[in-house]
């Protein structure tokens, strides 16, 4: 089952529909790895154990098909999405094309607070690249830096597309660090915000596609790898179980 944080257990209460609820919980799971790629989803099983009827899982589930997180198999069930080299490839390099739209319209609008909070955020990341154990914080963190820089340009439809994308690939983070470590892509992260204090508009573009797409080639080394230990592994548990965790 979904093992739940405090703050998706506070959603049940939460004054939203059954459907949106559900959605989030299955879209964190899988987001943040504890659904992993390839793994059934039995709709009565969750329904069960999030106490709703089969009706929001369905729904819930149809909407993360179309977001490209779930497939749904005739006569096979659903399943949470699995990511190809060329998928992979796919997704960053239009998550990079979006992402360099975003900094060159934020950067006509990044002030001081911004660029105070971005430096506040990557020391926090700096303290970490030598921690192996903090991947959830690292991504968190990584999260909102680029959110930071994003939103500033305030176009609401580029940030929708963005925020899509960034989901169907962020469950892979913690194979990318396992692989490869944190420091280039903290070094990435600190020329993108020297640029972005100097108004150079171009470099942060360069620096910001080169990030995507460096990061789309070593993910495809972290699956390969972890797809090789699969091999070797037990089967991961269900998500019924995987849902009754800690809510």
């Amino acid at each position: 089952m979904i093992e739940l944080s405090r703050e998706e257990a506070r959603l049940i209460s939460a004054p939203m529909s059954r459907k949106d609820i559900v959605l989030g919980l299955i879209r964190s799971a899988i987001v943040d790895g504890r659904l992993s790629a390839g793994q059934k989803l039995d709709q009565n099983e969750i329904a069960t154990s999030l106490g709703v009827s089969r009706m929001p899982v369905r729904e819930a589930l149809k909407h993360l098909q179309a977001e490209g997180l779930v497939v749904v198999y005739p006569y096979r069930g659903v399943e949470v999405a699995r990511l190809d080299p060329a998928d992979i490839r796919e997704l960053f390099a239009i998550r990079g094309a979006l992402e360099k739209l975003a900094i060159g319209k934020a950067m006509e609008a990044l002030c001081h607070e911004d660029f105070l909070e971005m430096d506040t955020v990557l020391k926090a990341m700096d303290r970490l690249v030598d921690d192996t154990g903090s991947s959830d914080e690292w991504a968190v963190l990584n999260r909102r830096f680029h959110e930071r820089i994003n939103a500033a340009c305030n176009w609401p439809r580029l940030l929708e597309s963005i925020d899509q994308f960034r989901a169907n690939v962020e469950r892979y983070v913690r194979l990318y660090i396992s692989v490869r470590g944190k420091e280039q892509s903290q070094r990435e992260h600190w020329a993108i915000l020297e640029a972005c204090r100097t108004g150079d508009i171009a470099t942060a573009q360069d620096i910001i596609e080169a990030h995507s797409r460096n990061t789309a080639e070593y993910l495809i080394k972290a699956i390969e790898s972890a797809d090789s230990s699969e091999l070797r592994g037990t089967p991961p548990p269900s998500a019924g179980k995987m849902l009754h965790g800690r809510a």
